[in-house]
């Protein structure tokens, strides 16, 4: 007994010894990842920032809001780097073969790194809901406003080339959205049920006089079972459409500048309107699944240093790049499949965590036996 409670003591003590080598090595990863990819980024950048004659203030600014996204995009391999390097240290003393020998499993030696990656796994979520979407959108109006000297896409007066998923399965066309007057030149709206296309309205101008949408000019198309029935008018209030000027004047964004809400109510809207959703479906589902790309990669790690391999430094940092650079390939082309429609969008959003889950958990219990 008292051996065992000595084995047991000596366990908590390299807990605490490998929680804090795996936190300090995931620390100097992402330090030496960001650098990494800030340099590379302002090499490939850098003709944009002097023929636009850009502030050394607003390119900081603009990489120091970028920071945030940069750190979840390189989070995954830092955790690991790290577990490779924290257990491989151990492994290359003999340490963790004693700790095997005298009976502990390897994935209680790894435990802590384990309980860490859960934990920086659920704060990826958190903080891909709350921090990235904004991060990301001022990076963007820096990025056009400051550097490249454009105005905001929020700040124009009109809107070319207007597509606008509304509500009750409407989608609005538009040549050009005057925001100022609220009026819309060479308009289009088309109503569906279902699927099927049943009314268009054709109008050379629209405006909101307050309470209602006014079509001007214009004709409608009914398409029913025996043909197509057209109907003129010079002028016809549109009672029935709910969609109001500032619903138009929205600015736009990207699936990566949204939240998770934002992101759901979008694709909700788009299917609404007859619009294909499978894009932001895999982005939608994207959201959940790589921030636990962080677990997965860390029972690869405590897989590759267990003792029967005692990676040196050198391969273990080779191994780090290789798992990475493949894991990202499978995961862009699961994107890309999701996307297109050829595969469903859950899956296209979890494929590489699916393949690489089982490739971890088959080399964990092969190194724990």
């Amino acid at each position: 007994m008292k051996q065992h409670g000595n084995r047991t003591g000596t366990v908590k003590i390299y807990d605490r010894y490998i929680l804090a080598s795996f936190w300090r090595n995931l620390a100097i990863g992402l330090i030496a990842f960001s650098v990494i990819y800030i340099t590379v980024d302002v090499n490939e950048e850098i003709e944009t920032y002097i023929d636009r004659k850009a502030e050394i203030a607003d390119i900081a600014s603009y990489y120091f809001f970028k920071i945030p996204w940069i750190v979840i995009l390189i989070l995954p391999v830092s955790v690991l780097l790290s577990t490779v390097f924290s257990l491989g240290k151990l492994s290359r003393q003999n340490e963790l073969t004693a700790f095997i020998t005298s009976g502990t499993p390897l994935v209680r030696i790894a435990a802590p790194i384990i309980y860490s990656s859960i934990l920086i796994s659920l704060f990826t979520i958190a903080f891909g809901e709350y921090v990235i979407p904004y991060a990301n959108r001022k990076c963007e109006r820096i990025m056009l406003v400051n550097i490249e000297k454009k105005k905001s896409r929020g700040s124009h007066r009109y809107k070319t080339n207007l597509h606008y998923q509304g509500e009750n399965n409407r989608v609005y066309y538009a040549e050009k959205y005057d925001r100022n007057m609220s009026s819309l030149i060479n308009t289009v709206i088309q109503e569906y049920r279902g699927a099927k296309l049943y009314r268009r309205i054709d109008a050379k101008k629209a405006f909101w006089d307050g309470e209602k949408w006014v079509f001007l000019d214009g004709m409608i198309r009914e398409f029913i079972d025996e043909g197509e029935k057209i109907t003129t008018f010079d002028r016809m209030p549109m009672r029935a459409l709910t969609d109001k000027p500032d619903d138009l004047a929205k600015e736009e964004i990207e699936p990566e500048e949204m939240n998770f809400t934002e992101l759901k109510e979008y694709i909700d809207k788009v299917r609404r309107g007859g619009g294909p959703v499978n894009k932001y479906l895999v982005d939608l589902h994207f959201k959940f699944s790589f921030p636990f790309t962080n677990l997965i990669f860390s029972v690869i790690g405590i897989a590759l240093s267990s003792a029967k391999h005692k990676p040196s430094l050198a391969t273990g940092f080779g191994m780090t790049l290789l798992i990475s650079f493949t894991y990202y390939g499978i995961l862009r082309i699961g994107q890309a499949l999701g996307h297109s429609g050829v595969m469903e969008p859950l899956l296209g959003a979890w494929i590489g965590n699916i393949i690489f889950f089982m490739v971890g958990g088959i080399l964990l219990y092969r190194a724990n036996r």
